[in-house]
């Protein structure tokens, strides 16, 4: 067995062990080694410290949780038949808030994650993307880093931001606010043009097919280049099922397994803690492999993130890659990267859409902490995939809150029937260096699987 013992570097800790034979991987393990507890912290809180405490479940993907919080609370108002008003420019707002926490995240992770490991299966050299000092990887964290300013602006900070709320938003941007948005989106659409694809960023938007991977240049071109030279095109296949929940101006929801549905049902997504550490235990037992559960749709495991977005909406370039490489880590890389360019594209598109006319916040009528029982869920898309929520109130207190993140999807345990999905696409790889690239390509977030 090889281990390998940290698999982070900016979202909290995970342990990789693997079982070898005849010079592959012939079994894997990935272990979260924390427990922090966010859905018992909540018990007992009114429904509204929710708003404070979920976005602090991640410090990368606290916009998320937000309004993943903030629309299982609307929900409960639609469960108790007391709808709130939601005006378009506070709809506009959370969209282009989540947004923006997408394009950093996928920035952060190509640079930090991705190109280095990829990198160093060819050189110890890694030059222009040498972390903190390389000149390329530099350019990435500041390209990042001005995208966030535009979060921060409707946001009032970064991170864990808490500007949404049942009925809309509590901020008001002005039209100069707006242009400065704007430009912070125009600057990583340049940096996207030149560092990252090579091609104008409209050429890009036109890509159909895996023929035009080879228009291609500067850092995508390497990464390309690279990932065949080291078979990346054929590691990291899982069961090709793909799942996206939520839904929004840039995203559909459905499955697919043999044929695409489009309307899912809620109630046949199960958690399961079969293969976790159990919290009140005071020995483990060393069957539990991690502190993640699991968690299934109609006792199936499905891929959830950019690929499975990808796929259930469409995108006709990366379902052509993957007609070649089906559901590999190549595919699964450039999926995150291609969606980088939608989003970009989509939040310039959302802000021009702002009525600052408009209400930002209609006031509910009803005060959730004056309601007896009730409960209300959601589901959205976070950058590494879908995301639910669910609330119980009892006497005007969080009763129970649950929480399925994209990386419990991912990266939870095997079942008695099936392998996870990232337990399944490790198996196979050469060496412990591609064991790795595999179980990152799937974006790690161990600090929300432990959650």
């Amino acid at each position: 067995m090889k281990t390998v013992e940290i698999v982070e570097r900016i979202e909290g800790e995970a342990k990789l062990s693997c079982t070898w034979k005849n010079n592959i991987v012939s079994d894997a393990r990935i272990d979260f080694l924390n427990f922090r507890g966010f859905e018992y912290i909540l018990e007992g809180k009114a429904p509204l410290d929710a708003l404070v405490y979920t976005p602090r479940i991640c410090g990368i993907c606290g916009q998320a949780h937000l309004k993943a919080t903030v629309d299982a609370l609307e929900n409960i108002y639609e469960n108790i038949n007391e709808p709130l008003q939601v005006t378009n420019k506070a709809k506009l707002l959370r969209e282009i808030g989540l947004n923006i926490e997408i394009i950093d995240s996928h920035i952060k992770w190509f640079y930090m994650f991705i190109l280095p490991d990829i990198i160093k299966l060819d050189t110890p050299d890694l030059g222009i993307y040498s972390p903190l000092k390389g000149t390329r990887w530099l350019e990435a964290c500041k390209t990042a880093s001005e995208t966030i300013k535009a979060l921060a602006i409707i946001g009032g900070q970064w991170p864990h931001t808490s500007y949404m709320m049942p009925g809309g938003v509590v901020c008001d941007p002005t039209l100069l606010e707006l242009s400065s948005m704007q430009n912070y989106m125009d600057s990583a659409i340049r940096f996207f043009e030149k560092s990252i694809a090579g091609v104008p960023f409209d050429k890009y938007l036109t890509f159909d097919s895996v023929n035009d991977l080879d228009l291609l240049g500067a850092d995508l071109k390497y990464f390309k280049d690279l990932s065949f030279k080291n078979s990346l095109e054929k590691y990291g296949k899982s069961y090709d099922r793909f799942i996206s929940l939520g839904s929004s101006f840039l995203f559909e929801s459905g499955k697919i397994k043999q044929r695409l549905a489009h309307k899912l049902d809620l109630s046949k997504i199960k958690e399961s803690s079969e293969h976790t550490f159990l919290v009140l235990d005071d020995k483990f037992d060393n069957k539990k492999t991690t502190w993640s559960k699991s968690v299934s749709y109609d006792n199936d495991f499905f891929e959830t993130g950019p690929l499975a977005r990808a796929m259930i909406s469409n995108r006709k370039f990366i379902k052509d890659i993957h007609k070649s490489y089906k559901d590999s880590s190549f595919t699964r890389i450039m999926a995150r990267i291609d969606e980088l360019a939608f989003l970009l594209e989509n939040t310039k598109e959302l802000i021009k859409k702002v009525d600052i006319s408009e209400e930002s916040f209609i006031k509910p009528k009803v005060s959730l902490k004056d309601i007896e029982s009730a409960n209300g869920s959601s589901v959205l898309e976070a950058c590494r995939g879908s995301l639910f929520h669910k609330i119980d109130i009892k006497k005007g207190k969080i009763s129970k809150y649950d929480v399925i993140t994209p990386t419990v999807w991912n990266l939870g345990p095997e079942n008695k029937t099936q392998k996870g999905i990232a337990q399944k696409a490790i198996i196979g790889a050469p060496s412990i260096e591609i064991a790795r690239i595999v179980l990152r390509s799937f974006d790690v977030c161990s600090v929300c699987t432990s959650h």
